[in-house]
């Protein structure tokens, strides 16, 4: 598809990776617990920033170009900030979401258009201390049945975690 590495880590594994606090979020809030909505994605985001990145850091040097790092990082801070502009009266309510929602396809779109038939050549993945990743080619079948079990599987992981989280609280 002719995209780039870092658009790939942005969007395809960030989706990825943020289904399950996805599904423990929306469960969370259709069990009328907006404070395990808030805190999951709250939590999440200080991990992501702190723990993951601090952990990679101390494991390998982490290089990427500084003009996207500023960019992307600033966008990371702007929606932090507009989160709190937007529940600073206690309640963030659906056309403040639906508004949300907007940003992020805005930014997606932006992402995708600006970064769109840049992939990164070996040569530079390399020189910036990156690997090139192999495509290993799968069948549709096989891939949509891994798909399907892998949301089917956060779907009930995702259950459990709230379940858990919910007991916590009263303990």
């Amino acid at each position: 598809m002719g995209l780039s590495a870092l658009f790939c880590g942005l969007v395809i594994i960030g989706f990825g990776t943020s289904m399950p606090e996805l599904f423990v979020s929306v469960n969370a809030a259709l069990n009328n617990q907006p404070d395990i909505a808030i805190g999951n994605v709250i939590g999440r985001n200080i991990a992501n920033v702190l723990l993951i990145l601090g952990l990679c850091a101390m494991i390998m040097p982490l290089t990427v170009a500084t003009i996207s790092l500023r960019r992307d990082a600033l966008v990371v801070v702007a929606a932090s900030v507009l989160c709190i502009a937007l529940s600073s009266e206690g309640v963030t309510s659906f056309v403040e979401g639906l508004f949300l929602l907007g940003a992020l396809a805005a930014y997606l779109t932006w992402t995708y258009l600006s970064k769109k038939g840049q992939s990164a050549p070996a040569a530079e993945l390399h020189a910036a201390g990156g690997q090139e990743i192999e495509n290993v080619p799968q069948s549709m079948f096989w891939s949509v049945v891994q798909s399907v079990v892998g949301l089917g599987l956060l779907i009930a992981g995702s259950q459990i975690l709230h379940k858990g989280a919910v007991a916590l609280r009263t303990v």
